[in-house]
């Protein structure tokens, strides 16, 4: 059978002596949505050829996103995501199309703030919480810190379903954090605190979820001390699975290796390094939507998604709403208690915050699209305006667009 076819503003650290700002552009619709730095792959031959390219790009995985949204739109258990991007939320029903040099994006819609489902907010929120990860790293990095990169998993089969592996990786976890020994060992290494994103696979043996820490103490890290404390937190997380009536982890798939903060290595490759940069654990905790499953027979969500879309296969869509579900109303980045202030990145939104964040105001809007039904039942045309206003604004463009596909819209 088949189927029908942003950012929190980051404070100075107060780390140390040292501090650091940066305040990031709020609301950009999605990864890519950005235009360059002035100047930016610019060369005497063939700059603009490179700009050109890099719009192409953008426009691409622009429209990817949209046209996924709009099969969530037919097809997601989740009620908020069936609307996102799919209405308007002010009074007059219209949306306002907005461009402010950086960013281009819509003003009035309706968006879900699921990082797990949605692929338009997911970018969303995944642009800011790399930019905090980086942030983060960087005022460790300058008052003299030091970090370790994981990842922790449970043993799991195909009857096993995901809502029930990811409750026992998550007690397991949490066994870590009341274990004693663990606690002395993090007292003698300076431990701070640790960052954990929660991610998702599927293959042959079932669900397959994971965590990523990034723990961080306030010197680098003795290896011989690292490993000593992650053999530690893999006793007491081994036994908080196994209380749960799965099998014992195996220590093997348990990895704990230094960040060599500053470095140029590249952190895709972290089960084959000891050393991994800054800039790499910022990507590898936030970028859910360019990964693919490490084996052949392992898939993300979004590659679930993409099947179901592409192929109108049912089994897909099943795991896909059962993903769904079982996701809603975790959060996929966790920062502990007192993290972000001492690092100086501050109080966190939410996904939904940072998602709903719209970019520029009234005077970035170059006009209005007066009924959004046309783009409600076909999401393609709203990345399609998008692409053809771009973030340099332009409008003539926009309104030829909309004219072309029978989309109403008012000037301001």
């Amino acid at each position: 059978m088949h189927l029908d076819s942003r950012e929190p503003r980051l404070g100075g650290s107060s780390v140390g002596n040292s501090t650091r700002q940066t305040r990031p552009t709020h609301g950009v619709e999605s990864h890519g949505d950005s235009a360059p730095p002035r100047g930016a792959g610019v060369s005497p031959a063939g700059g603009e050829a490179v700009s050109l390219d890099n719009n192409a790009k953008s426009s691409r995985k622009r429209t990817d996103r949209w046209v996924a949204r709009g099969f969530n739109w037919k097809y997601s258990e989740l009620p908020r995501c069936r609307k996102c991007g799919r209405f308007a939320v002010t009074t007059d029903g219209t949306v306002g199309v907005r461009a402010d040099g950086n960013s281009v994006g819509y003003a009035g819609l309706a968006t879900c703030g699921s990082v797990w489902s949605c692929p338009v907010c997911n970018s969303r929120i995944q642009n800011v919480r790399r930019l905090e990860i980086g942030v983060a790293l960087a005022n460790l990095h300058a008052n003299g810190g030091g970090a370790g990169f994981g990842a922790i998993t449970v043993r799991h089969n195909s009857g096993q379903s995901l809502l029930q592996t990811v409750n026992v990786l998550t007690y397991g976890i949490a066994r870590i954090a009341r274990d004693k020994t663990v606690a002395a060992l993090r007292a003698e290494m300076g431990y701070i605190g640790r960052v954990q994103a929660l991610e998702v696979t599927h293959g042959a043996h079932g669900w397959h979820p994971h965590r990523h820490p990034l723990v961080m103490f306030s010197a680098p890290p003795d290896p011989g001390a690292l490993a000593e404390l992650h053999l530690a937190e893999f006793r007491a997380f081994a036994a908080g699975v196994i209380r749960k009536g799965y099998e014992s982890p195996l220590d093997l798939a348990q990895v704990m290796m230094p960040v060599q903060l500053g470095s140029d290595d590249v952190l895709s490759d972290y089960f084959t390094k000891s050393s991994y940069t800054a800039e790499g654990a910022g990507w590898e905790l936030t970028s859910s939507q360019s990964k693919s499953g490490r084996k052949k027979t392992s898939r993300t969500p979004w590659q679930l998604l993409e099947s179901a879309r592409t192929t109108g296969d049912m089994d897909d869509l099943e795991l896909w709403n059962e993903y769904e579900l079982a996701m809603k109303g975790r959060r996929a980045l966790t920062f502990s208690r007192g993290l972000r202030d001492l690092l100086g990145i501050g109080k966190e939104a939410t996904d939904e915050q940072i998602a709903a964040e719209e970019i520029g105001d009234r005077d970035d809007t170059g006009f209005r699209v007066m009924n959004w039904e046309p783009i409600g039942r076909n999401a393609a045309l709203g990345a399609g305006l998008l692409n053809a206003v771009t973030p340099a604004g332009n409008w003539s463009a926009g309104r030829e667009y909309a004219a072309k596909h029978g989309i109403e819209i008012g000037e301001v």
